[in-house]
């Protein structure tokens, strides 16, 4: 028992941890410009611009990825706990990796940022079908697809 309690509080810590997190704080990336300022204003715009953008893509990919598989990880098992505190312990998983992909999605290129929301958008299914019928393990096809998705947009 005290094993699904610490699983269920580990979820909610995270969860916790991810919704806790200031936006305006995370892209951290606008230090790497100002070593390039000292060209002129004209020109730091526009060039600078890109590989910011592509370094802010890399390493939200990177995060997102790790997302994935740490949520599939957490999700698996809760699983094996069993029926119905395991379950819900997997519901709270989801849940957590669907902040997760919120949060490291922000700054992303369009692409990397829409397959994201797939991904969020199966684990919020996911962790819906659990509530609905905690006996019962639903389907991850479509969460699987999403994650594919989001692997060839972060490879692209």
């Amino acid at each position: 028992m005290r094993s699904i309690y610490g699983v269920a509080l580990s979820a909610v810590l995270v969860v916790t941890a991810l919704t806790a997190c200031d936006p305006a704080t995370e892209p951290k990336a606008a230090p790497v410009a100002p070593t390039a300022a000292s060209a002129p204003a004209a020109v730091t715009t526009q060039a600078s611009t890109a590989p910011a953008d592509d370094a802010v893509t890399k390493t939200a990919c990177t995060k997102l990825i790790k997302a994935v598989n740490e949520t599939a990880k957490q999700a698996a098992a809760s699983e094996k706990i069993g029926p119905p505190a395991g379950y819900i312990a997997v519901s709270t998983q989801y849940i957590a990796g669907s902040t997760a992909m919120s949060a490291y999605s922000i700054g992303a290129a369009p692409d990397v940022a829409a397959a994201a929301d797939k991904v969020k958008g199966a684990m919020d299914e996911l962790d819906e079908a659990w509530n609905a019928n905690p006996k019962k393990a639903p389907s991850k096809a479509k969460l699987d697809a999403a994650v594919k998705e989001l692997k060839a947009a972060c490879a692209g």
